[in-house]
């Protein structure tokens, strides 16, 4: 600061501070300065006054003949007269009530101001949703609780870095970037959200599931001066929704596809084979005589058979193919894509002979065997329902046949329940 200026800023610290009401005035009687106690004695501001007639701002209040002032010319080092200062009285009490008045109505507006303040961190901090807010640069001007908590920063650490020091939201499944949502709501003056994406923190550690929303931050003209961005953490309810999305699409008992899901592959499944002109194969699978293990050694045993039993279908096919527990103790597999029909037989004897080995649950060795139909589209069936009805024919007709084998579906077959 050059000394001129410091002169300058003493000369104004030292007006500001006295009780007299000062004024300015250029040579033609216009107001070129007012200090704060001119102020309260005028009712105009400063900055409202600057060029106004001197008999202007003291008209205000009607204090053109309720005052005395003293004038003392200014005059420049060639003589020129530059203007006047003038000392203005009224009443010493009145003007003191008011510099009183204005000073109590100062701090009553700073302790509502602290009152705001504090009341607003006290809401932020309760939220359950992480806040954080950010000037037009893009640095971190707070956090609440949460959100420190959530970013594994804390807000003194955070203040003044940028957004990408502390946390970046990416895509979920690949963890591509995604444009950080306060710069998009400063630079498109929009509200912006992200329904699907996880935070990344700074510090590093796992992503965190959140839906966000960000705004701009308003001056009072308007001008956008930052933004605030409000995170929730939905991992638990992520989790509980694709939770439930299994259980609508998978059997409770042994965590196989259900009828639903395996239409879905089934449907998928011919699909790709008409694209192609491949086969698809479907083995209808019912274990023989389980009611009876069920009955005599009751439905727990029975539950744990029937788990076992899913587990060694699973062994037997590809990752690409399906199993399905269409019910009770039937099984549905799906070959998606078989080069030959001679391929689904082949699957269905490996089958037979996984299920025949001894199961050990709790103190019981049990033995099971099944009978397997087999349908191959499109030789048997041109759609998916019908060449599961398919299977299902041929696998009553493997059932009346004696168990323990398979049958493949052929027009002669005609089929029914068997006990």
């Amino acid at each position: 600061m050059t000394r001129p200026e410091q002169r300058e800023q003493l000369f104004e610290m030292a007006l500001s501070a006295v009780t007299e009401a000062v004024l300015t005035v250029d040579e033609n009687q216009r107001i070129t300065y007012l200090n704060t106690a001119a102020e309260v004695l005028t009712g105009w501001r400063r900055v409202e006054s600057l060029g106004k007639p001197l008999s202007v701002v003291l008209d205000r209040r009607g204090l053109t003949s309720d005052i005395e002032y003293e004038e003392r010319p200014m005059i420049d080092p060639d003589g020129r007269f530059q203007g006047a200062v003038l000392v203005c009285r009224r009443r010493r009490l009145d003007v003191e009530i008011a510099l009183q008045t204005s000073n109590a109505s100062l701090l009553a507006h700073d302790e509502a101001l602290f009152e705001e303040k504090e009341r607003a961190q006290v809401t932020l901090d309760s939220i359950g949703d992480a806040v954080v807010t950010v000037n037009f640069s893009g640095r971190v001007t707070f956090l609440n609780r949460v959100a420190e908590k959530l970013t594994g920063w804390t807000q003194s650490e955070a203040k003044g870095k940028t957004v990408d020091e502390i946390f970046s939201i990416v895509e979920c499944q690949t963890g591509e970037p995604i444009t950080c949502p306060t710069a998009r709501a400063i630079i498109e003056d929009r509200r912006v959200s992200i329904t699907s994406g996880c935070l990344r923190a700074g510090h590093g550690g796992a992503d965190i599931a959140v839906e966000v929303s960000a705004a701009p931050i308003h001056d009072r003209i308007g001008g956008v001066i930052g933004a605030v961005m409000v995170a929730q953490d939905v991992t638990a309810a992520r989790e509980l929704s694709q939770q439930l999305k299994r259980l609508a699409l998978h059997d409770s008992l042994t965590d196989l596809p259900n009828r639903t899901l395996f239409s879905e592959r089934l449907r998928a499944a011919i699909t790709a084979a008409q694209s192609h002109g491949g086969h698809t194969a479907v083995l209808y699978v019912d274990l023989d005589r389980f009611k009876c293990i069920n009955d005599s050694l009751g439905h727990a045993i029975g539950d744990q058979l029937l788990q076992a039993a899913a587990l060694r279908l699973q062994g037997c096919v590809r990752s690409s193919d399906t199993v399905c527990r269409q019910g009770g103790d039937e099984f549905v597999v799906l070959l998606a894509a078989v080069a030959h029909a001679a391929d689904a037989t082949a699957c269905a004897e490996n089958i037979l002979g996984s299920l025949q080995s001894p199961y050990r649950i709790g103190d019981h060795e049990l033995r099971l065997t099944a009978s397997i139909g087999v349908a191959v589209f499109p030789d048997d069936a041109a759609e998916g329902e019908a060449l599961v009805r398919c299977a299902d024919v041929a696998m009553y007709r493997a059932k009346n046949n004696g168990r323990n084998n398979y049958r493949a579906f052929d027009k002669t077959l005609s089929g029914g329940p068997s006990e």
